[in-house]
């Protein structure tokens, strides 16, 4: 009815199961699948209205894991609206500079107690209590009928990601995107035993992994159960909302995993139903899986791995014992069904044979449309597939050094540019670069990646201060943290900074990150 197979799915489950939960989360609020599918029907006869916000411009939606945020994201689709999501944690700064690259737009806002951020920025706002009388309307069928919907080939969703300019650019991904990847994942992933599950979520909307949580848990009509952020903040809170939800599926970054195995509580007897997990977005050890399938006997561990310019993950496969039995690393998967996976040199863009490391692009139907309003971007990375090997569709350079092997399994090398995964949010350093030296007390910045057991475990920052800067040691990184702290994620802002007198330089003038690598503290 509205041109989204994923939307159309969530909306059949209101008529089998009206009166099952769909979402929930660990401070108790919920949402049915009937009241999802009524309150996702008045807002977007709201949103279809000229008047409220003009035709296909995107939507932005400030919040964290409340209903309300899966309530915006099925109006926006079935008004034709591209929701662009903005998770509580960012700063004001960087909420207004989503906002103000979106342009002319309508921001709604789930949240009551990080209102002040939305406040702050120049574009309409719908609150909170606006919401709620929204979604209590009644709407004729007539009205229903007539909403635009998301077609194949329109954006479904805008995804800001950390940017080398310092500015977070968007990615577009397409209707026609998330119908494959669910396709794909309720054909490879999801099968149809065990009756009604519930998944665990841990990340945000604004995080790429969640549309796996989203296709996988509603399109069935299962239950996703979300860790709030009060629930998240401490790990004692964690394992109480663990031993409610009763959950079935887990989906999460191998760190968080990693945490929880930190105290001998997080076993079977807490979680006594789980029987699958799928970890993605980071490095996924095999001393870690090791540990899960010791702590929790019979389940089936997941690794899964994919950029979110091509809608979350594009491999996957099960970690098998022959998988574990040394110390390597360990496979992200087979390539999903409908994408061509091509190892190719990152200089002369010739193929790779099997067994040899190069640079992977991914070509077909889930590959995004590009870079929101960022032409520039999107030629760099989007389109430079040789066309003999793209065959005429979308494709993605990744900067990720893989090696495909005989069998088909693909194994992830690391980065060829800047940018990391810090416990599953991406993260460009020259982004946290340019916050730094835009402070007034930082002339010069260069953050590198502390690797521990072979996963990024944390950042730190070489710093050349400024005249204004009078203060050394740690007197000077608690006044350079709270400078920054209004403009980047706390995830984003180094743990450690270091001070030199003079940045040391490479022969093009550039900070010599080798030079600065012997100097990190592991």
């Amino acid at each position: 009815m509205f041109g989204s197979e994923l939307v159309d799915a969530i909306d059949g489950q209101a008529r089998v199961h009206p009166d099952r939960v769909a979402f929930c989360n660990s401070e108790g609020e919920r949402i049915t699948y009937v009241e999802l599918r009524d309150q996702s029907n008045a807002l977007a006869c709201w949103l279809a209205d000229a008047d409220h916000v003009a035709p296909d411009v995107p939507v932005v939606l400030f919040g964290h894991k409340s209903p309300y945020m899966l309530t915006c994201i099925l109006a926006c689709a079935k008004s034709g609206h591209p929701y662009a999501p903005v998770d509580t944690v960012y700063p004001a700064d960087r909420v207004a500079r989503i906002v103000e690259q979106v342009g002319n737009t309508l921001l709604i806002d789930t949240t009551a107690t990080d209102a002040g951020k939305a406040a702050a920025v120049a574009a309409p706002r719908v609150s909170l209590d606006n919401l709620r009388e929204i979604c209590a309307q009644t709407v004729t069928q007539d009205a229903i009928e007539a909403l635009p919907g998301t077609g194949r080939d329109r954006t479904f969703y805008i995804l800001f990601t950390s940017g080398s300019t310092g500015d977070p650019k968007g990615v577009e991904i397409t209707g026609e995107c998330v119908d494959e990847f669910s396709r794909w994942m309720m054909s490879d992933y999801v099968f149809e035993e065990d009756g009604v599950r519930t998944w665990f979520n841990r990340t945000p909307y604004s995080f790429d992994v969640s549309i796996t949580d989203l296709v996988c848990g509603t399109t069935r009509g299962d239950t996703t159960f979300a860790l709030e952020a009060e629930a998240d903040a401490s790990l004692a809170k964690t394992f109480e909302a663990l031993a409610d939800c009763d959950a079935t599926d887990w989906v999460s970054t191998p760190s968080f995993v990693e945490q929880c195995l930190a105290d001998v509580a997080y076993d079977a007897s807490l979680m006594p139903r789980l029987k699958r997990m799928l970890l993605a977005g980071e490095t996924l050890r095999p001393a870690t899986v090791r540990e899960v399938k010791r702590r929790f006997p019979g389940i089936h561990v997941y690794n899964g791995y994919g950029p979110t310019e091509s809608t979350d993950l594009v491999t996957l496969c099960e970690i098998t014992d022959e998988m574990l039995e040394n110390d390597l690393a360990l496979p992200i998967g087979y390539a999903k069904t409908g994408s061509d996976l091509v190892v190719l040199d990152p200089e002369t863009l010739e193929q790779k044979p099997d067994g040899e490391p190069g640079e992977l692009f991914v070509a077909g139907n889930t590959v995004a449309r590009g870079y929101y309003g960022r032409s520039d971007l999107t030629q760099a990375a989007f389109g430079v597939c040789p066309e003999p090997l793209a065959q005429g569709r979308r494709s993605y350079r990744t900067g990720d050094e893989v090696t495909r092997e005989a069998n088909g399994l693909y194994y992830f090398h690391g980065r060829l540019d800047l940018q990391i995964k810090l416990h599953g949010y991406r993260i460009e350093l020259g982004d946290i670069e340019s916050t730094l030296v835009s402070t007034p007390l930082v002339h010069m910045a260069c953050v590198l990646p502390v690797v521990r057991d072979g996963s990024i475990h944390h950042l730190t920052a070489f710093v050349v201060p400024t005249e204004a800067a009078t203060e050394r040691g740690l007197k000077l990184t608690r006044q350079i943290k709270s400078l920054v702290r209004g403009m980047l994620p706390s995830y984003m802002i180094p743990r450690t900074f270091r001070y030199l007198d003079e940045m040391p330089l490479n022969t093009n003038g550039k900070a010599d990150r080798k030079a600065l690598s012997a100097l990190v503290d592991v």
